[in-house]
């Protein structure tokens, strides 16, 4: 166990789980982003449906989904649903923001959490050999590097893209909702 903790045994490990954690991030939020991405499509051909010229492209499976999801809300005889499921598109957009924010502060942390278990060991080292001292240090020094290097890279990679999505899928959201209401108070 001590070559492991005084080697680069745990450096590395540490490293590795801080890249599960980049890998799981990255996912998410692309996973999420692209929720959005399609229903802000989506509901932004719908918004101008009725213009000549405009078709509909056949999507995936998840632009069926927010397909159906929309027509259930738009034939509802229940607004309070109706309402209900609007709102939920709302706030699935807006915690995108709120989930990328948590991701790359997560990185940070656990790098953090590498430099001051790399300090400690480093500290708590009381033999006269340096190569010893060094290992934990390596451990402080990667594992604030590689959180911190992930931190960034995630930020640089959805951090423009992902506030304008957001702020162009609710601005879509409110359009369809209003036109909603305006036809089912025509109907009515």
């Amino acid at each position: 166990m001590e070559t492991f903790v005084q080697g680069w045994g745990l450096t590395i490990a540490s490293c590795g789980i801080i890249g599960l954690v980049f890998v799981a991030a990255w996912l998410h939020v692309q996973r999420e982003l692209t929720w959005v991405r399609t229903l802000t499509d989506h509901l932004g051909i719908e918004i101008v449906a009725d213009e000549p010229g405009t078709t509909k492209t056949p999507g995936s499976l998840g632009v069926q989904t927010i397909r159906d999801e929309s027509h259930a809300i738009l034939t509802s005889q229940d607004p309070a649903w109706a309402l209900k499921q609007v709102r939920s598109w709302q706030m699935r957009a807006q915690r995108l923001e709120a989930a990328l924010a948590f991701w790359t502060d997560l990185l940070r942390q656990l790098g953090l959490l590498g430099t001051v278990l790399g300090l400690g060991l480093s500290m708590a080292y009381t033999g006269s050999d340096v190569a010893k001292l060094l290992g934990p240090l390596a451990l402080a020094i990667w594992t604030t590097v590689v959180g911190l290097a992930g931190s960034i890279f995630l930020s640089a990679m959805f951090s423009m893209k992902l506030a304008a999505w957001v702020d162009a899928c609710e601005k879509n959201i409110e359009a369809w909702e209003a036109r909603r209401q305006a036809r089912r108070g025509a109907a009515a």
